[in-house]
């Protein structure tokens, strides 16, 4: 069955690609969660205006990405944390208390999911953690985990938060 994707899938293709699918996959998968549509004549023939609106909508969007990212620069969240012997924290860190933090702090609301943390952090120190504010915007967000050490962290360079602009 062709299908239009309304949403990127990883693994099978981008916003607006006609894929092909197993039937089964896209009226129990994804018809129901709106990340596609029939690949029906109408929606063909509409798919250039999709398409259209769709890129102005991603504009808008990386450019408030690119505005937030300003914001971030020059900024580093600070965890308070319960820290046990040898810098073992109580618990861990996760992109959601991150998140919380930002929020908090900064008063910028994120979307957990968008704070890329590989794995939780479970001692203190100076961590760079991305957040993937769009598609083509990432930036590298310093996170510090309980209180610095006399004399800083052990570090060549001082920490910034930078926009980095990633391209597919």
């Amino acid at each position: 069955m062709k299908v239009i994707l309304t949403e990127d899938i990883e693994k099978l293709g981008e916003l607006h690609e006609i894929v092909e699918v197993a039937a089964g996959y896209a009226r129990n998968f994804l018809l129901p969660r709106s990340l596609a549509i029939p690949a029906t004549p109408s929606a063909l023939s509409n798919l250039d205006n999709m398409k259209r609106v769709g890129e102005r909508r991603s504009a808008r969007q990386k450019a408030a990405a690119e505005s937030l990212a300003i914001q971030f620069k020059g900024q580093t969240i600070v965890m308070d944390v319960k820290v046990g012997t040898g810098g073992r924290l109580f618990g861990s860190v996760s992109n959601g208390d991150i998140a919380a933090q930002v929020q908090k702090s900064l008063g910028i609301e994120l979307d957990r999911k968008i704070v890329q943390l590989a794995d939780p952090i479970r001692e203190t120190g100076l961590y760079t953690v991305p957040v993937k504010l769009h598609r083509d915007v990432v930036i590298q967000l310093p996170v510090q985990v309980g209180d610095a050490p006399e004399g800083g962290w052990p570090s060549d360079a001082p920490v910034e938060a930078e926009a980095e602009l990633v391209t597919a």
